[in-house]
């Protein structure tokens, strides 16, 4: 069974990668257009602005929760080679625990501040885009990273657990 998961678990992150790769691309393609409308003297696409911050805004806090998964989050590891295998996994899933519990904080917040704009129905300036969109990008990359830091913690818990170090 955790060879399928893990299976499952490598195509589904290949699959996000892919596509956020897929949205960078766009949103270089979309500003190169824009670009060459605003100087070339073509006409420019409105709300194209608007459109690469929210892409930027979904592709940064998507990205986030890869980072998580494969703790390549900007890190100092100053002591980390002093320290034994069972220290360093202890040390991993207290900064789980930690960045589950932030995350979810900031995941709950902003879940309550979606709730107060969804409820006055605010929108872009320049597309009218409804700016719950943007914002729930926030909510899913916090609370995406809650849920991953959180196995990551339980699993490196279970190997101190079980004595098998790292």
């Amino acid at each position: 069974m955790t060879a399928v998961l893990r299976r499952w678990e490598a195509r589904a992150i290949g699959a996000l990668k892919g596509l956020l790769g897929l949205g960078l691309v766009t949103m270089v393609l979309l500003n190169v257009a824009n670009a060459a409308g605003r100087y070339g003297g073509l006409p420019t696409l409105t709300g194209a602005d608007e459109l690469l911050v929210f892409g930027m805004i979904w592709i940064v806090m998507l990205g986030a929760i890869i980072a998580t998964r494969d703790r390549t989050h900007l890190s100092i590891d100053l002591i980390h080679a002093r320290m034994t295998p069972a220290q360093r996994r202890l040390l991993l899933a207290a900064t789980g625990i930690v960045m589950a519990a932030t995350c979810a904080f900031v995941a709950w917040h902003s879940y309550q501040f979606i709730a107060r704009i969804g409820a006055l129905g605010q929108t872009s300036m320049g597309l009218g885009i409804p700016m719950v969109i943007p914002h729930v990008a926030i909510l899913a990359g916090f609370a995406g990273m809650a849920v991953v830091a959180a196995l990551l913690a339980a699993g490196d818990m279970a190997v101190l657990l079980a004595g098998e170090g790292e």
